[in-house]
């Protein structure tokens, strides 16, 4: 081989070992690829009638080995890791409650002062090394609680024509009420496989009653029945009673 040949030779290899050193160099300094999470959401829910406040975590991603919570501040104030079999699947949606102190023992004050109102920012970190980003925007626009009207506080109905009623809450700073949801609850079915809920409902903002379609009630039964008011930004406020139904 000619020295010209040779020197070609040598020069390319230069170029292409230069071309890769500046590649991986460039990769290197490359920051790591930000993927949006698919929901984030942070509210607050009161119990009128127990006196009691926590908070509500729901987080939604593609399958994550850990995951953080900051504060407005850049605290972190909760880390979960999935480890062992869960941590081979990863993890994807996560729901969460805070306990529910009685206000005679944390008072609405001070649990408001422990979770600051403010964007709140999720980090995660995937199963294949994905880092998840998102935040969510936590307020402290409180909804008082409705007041149920109807049935009164342990009366007898018809199970098969009973209607709740309550009275229309006012927005909290504003915020506007976005509907009321209401629960139907048998606290103890005597089978623990069963959900403890009978009915589920939303409705709209201006409604202040429902009508409980027949079939749902059992005959001489006790229901615990719960209204909650959700404002705007997610928070919600709940009042519950209870009733017994007929034979």
């Amino acid at each position: 081989m000619s020295f010209s040949n040779r020197l070609r030779i040598t020069l390319a290899a230069a170029l292409l070992l230069a071309a890769g050193t500046i590649a991986a160099s460039t990769a290197a300094a490359a920051p790591p690829q930000l993927t949006p999470l698919k929901d984030a959401r942070l509210k607050i829910e009161l119990n009128a009638t127990d006196g009691d406040a926590g908070i509500q975590v729901f987080i939604d991603a593609d399958p994550w080995k850990t995951i953080s919570i900051y504060d407005p501040y850049g605290k972190r104030i909760f880390e979960s890791t999935t480890t062992g079999r869960f941590g081979l699947q990863g993890g994807t949606e996560l729901f969460m409650e805070s306990g529910e102190p009685s206000f005679s023992d944390l008072p609405l004050a001070d649990f408001l002062h422990r979770f600051p109102p403010g964007n709140y920012r999720i980090l995660a970190r995937g199963i294949s090394g994905e880092t998840f980003v998102g935040s969510a925007k936590l307020t402290h626009d409180l909804p008082d609680g409705p007041v149920l009207v109807s049935p009164a506080p342990d009366a007898v109905v018809d199970p098969n024509d009973a209607t709740v009623v309550w009275q229309p809450v006012a927005p909290p700073n504003g915020s506007p009420i976005i509907g009321y949801q209401v629960l139907v609850v048998l606290p103890d079915s005597g089978l623990r496989a069963l959900p403890k809920i009978v009915l589920d409902v939303m409705m709209p903002p201006a409604a202040t009653r429902m009508a409980v379609p027949p079939g749902f009630l059992l005959p001489n039964t006790t229901y615990e029945w719960e209204v909650l008011a959700i404002e705007a930004g997610g928070n919600q406020t709940l009042s519950s009673a209870f009733f017994r139904t007929g034979h």
